[in-house]
């Protein structure tokens, strides 16, 4: 903007000015992507003591926010909808492999249980003890 005649000089052209240290919030204080970033931004020379890796992955996390930020509404309502079946695709999927594996160790035990009370019999174990010790009901034990 012309400051004199109050005219805008361009309308393509936007300059923000930050002056960094007046921003004094610290890292979990910062609530949006904005504020994420001009953290950053401040404590370059952190980064810059980083390991490459660290740097590396830093970066590809602030670009990664600066493109979603970057998207308009509806793109950034689509991108929402998306991460969040994404992510209740994963839950899902955890929670049958949680199932499965509490599945497969309910076997292996009813399996253990059989082996055991098998090998008590043959060792001429009184079917009382037998049931007693592996938990398994008469019919069980006489089914072996």
């Amino acid at each position: 903007m012309d400051m004199k005649r109050r005219t805008v000089f361009s309308d393509k052209v936007r300059l923000i000015y930050l002056q960094l240290p007046y921003f004094t919030k610290e890292a979990d204080d910062c609530k949006n992507v904005f504020e994420r970033i001009i953290y950053v931004l401040k404590h370059m020379d952190i980064l810059q003591r980083m390991p490459w890796m660290a740097q590396d992955a830093v970066f590809k996390k602030l670009s990664e926010i600066a493109e979603v930020a970057s998207l308009s509404q509806e793109d950034r309502r689509r991108y929402d909808e998306s991460l969040r079946h994404y992510r209740d695709t994963i839950v899902v999927m955890e929670g049958q492999f949680l199932q499965g594996e509490e599945k497969g160790r309910a076997e292996g035990r009813a399996e253990g249980l059989i082996e055991t009370a098998r090998k008590m019999k043959s060792d001429g174990m009184e079917l009382p003890l037998i049931m007693k010790y592996t938990g398994l009901s008469a019919d069980e034990i006489e089914g072996i």
